[in-house]
């Protein structure tokens, strides 16, 4: 698996915004990419571990919008504290925020869709491929 690069310098520029907590870029296989720096990696690697299933969960729901498949572009999630959000970033990577009950929703979701297009290519994540050789 080749390196990828170091995104968490702007994971800390994103949760500078209003009511934003915390940051977390995950792989499509729920291994975590990239955090904010008030995220350790224990905890990056829960959230990145349940934000993948909340991405499989949500895809499947596609059928519930409409007959014809569409992809799957972002999930919400609303706490009694606050909101978790995750987006489809580039090819084979998630991001995931959290923030504050008092958080401009829309406001919030179009920085971290500026974020994902400011990064592009560099959120990319390839597919990982058995590493191990067969006995």
């Amino acid at each position: 698996m080749s390196p990828t690069p170091d995104t968490n310098w702007i994971l800390n520029d994103l949760v500078t915004f209003p009511e934003a907590r915390h940051a977390v870029v995950l792989s499509a296989d729920g291994l975590m990419v990239g955090a904010s720096a008030d995220v350790d990696r224990e905890l990056a690697d829960t959230v990145s571990a349940i934000a993948s299933g909340m991405q499989s969960l949500s895809k499947r729901g596609a059928a519930f919008i409409q007959n014809e498949p569409t992809p799957w572009e972002q999930t919400m999630v609303s706490f009694r504290d606050g909101f978790l959000f995750l987006l489809a970033a580039a090819e084979g990577s998630y991001l995931v925020v959290s923030a504050g009950r008092n958080v401009d929703i829309e406001a919030l979701s179009y920085r971290m869709r500026k974020t994902i297009d400011s990064l592009g290519p560099a959120l990319q994540v390839a597919p990982r491929h058995n590493l191990v050789s067969p006995a």
